[in-house]
């Protein structure tokens, strides 16, 4: 499967506990409900000062100003925040959900940044993320 190469990638970063966690795409890949093609992480200040002059990574700033870097040998990307939203990640990462040996972002918390960033995509998400949430309740 291919979300486990990526899953490995970012394993194979050995980032410090406590101070990341995946999201978006991620937090659906681990649970089998969307194949994932890259992977999102929030990281700590200090973590993300660490890599964003890292060899291997490229600086790089969205149309609204928000900041990234993206390592495209392994389809990954750390931000700064998730913006224009949640400029504190510090809740998430503080708040997420080991999963074999992973840190991911909680799917309610996906939920709520994917129904208000309203991409077509991102409510194709909302309506698998209701529908398993329910399942599992």
């Amino acid at each position: 499967m291919k979300n486990n190469a990526l899953f490995q990638k970012v394993k194979e970063l050995k980032l410090p506990e406590n101070k990341y966690a995946l999201f978006g795409s991620a937090s659906m890949g681990i649970r089998g409900l969307k194949e994932c093609s890259d992977i999102d992480l929030v990281v700590t200040e200090d973590l993300w000062q660490e890599f964003k002059n890292k060899q291997g990574w490229e600086y790089k700033i969205t149309e609204n100003s928000v900041e990234y870097i993206q390592n495209s040998d392994s389809n990954i990307e750390i931000w700064h925040d998730w913006r224009p939203w949640y400029q504190d990640v510090m809740p998430f990462i503080d708040n997420s959900e080991i999963i074999d040996d992973l840190p991911f972002v909680r799917l309610e918390h996906v939920l709520e940044w994917k129904r208000k960033f309203g991409r077509e995509r991102d409510l194709k998400d909302v309506e698998i993320i209701e529908k398993f949430l329910r399942i599992k309740k």
